[in-house]
């Protein structure tokens, strides 16, 4: 229940930063899904394949910032995702920077991850390092966001 706390809070205050950049700058409140396959390199050097499905909210602030909160139902796991686009949306290439926190309730399990992203039509592509909080061990996470979103509301 700790972690839980912990977790939601960290979410709200992040959320608050972010809200804070809000005024009378560029926005899209932002709902959907996400397809998320990937291959994932464990703490072991073992592979595995999987495919994810991912509920998100979130918003964009002024095409750099980008924070959201999502639950995977296969993992059931909250999740928050956080992440600046240092290459912006107007380059060919948008490429972002992501960090993560992910609470696993099934395993009672805090991940934390993080690393590039970069933005194609029709989906994104990242490799992010991921370890468990109360136990550093690193592993990889490969694959590819193909959105299913709908936006809700939008200043321009």
């Amino acid at each position: 229940m700790k972690r839980i706390t912990i977790f939601l809070i960290l979410s709200i205050f992040s959320g608050l930063l972010f809200a804070q950049e809000t005024e009378k700058k560029p926005y899209k409140l932002i709902v959907g899904a996400r397809v998320n396959p990937l291959v994932i390199y464990d703490f072991d050097g073992n592979r595995t394949e999987a495919v994810r499905l991912h509920g998100e909210i979130g918003m964009m602030w002024n095409k750099s910032w980008y924070f959201s909160a999502g639950y995977t139902p296969f993992m059931n796991s909250l999740y928050t995702f956080n992440e600046y686009w240092f290459v912006g949306m107007d380059k060919k290439v948008p490429v972002s920077f992501v960090a993560s926190a992910e609470y696993m309730a099934d395993n009672n399990k805090f991940i934390l991850q993080g690393g590039p992203n970069v933005k194609l039509k029709g989906g994104n592509l990242f490799a992010f390092l991921f370890t468990p909080a109360d136990n550093i061990n690193w592993g990889l996470k490969v694959g590819a966001f193909i959105p299913l979103n709908v936006i809700l509301k939008e200043r321009k």
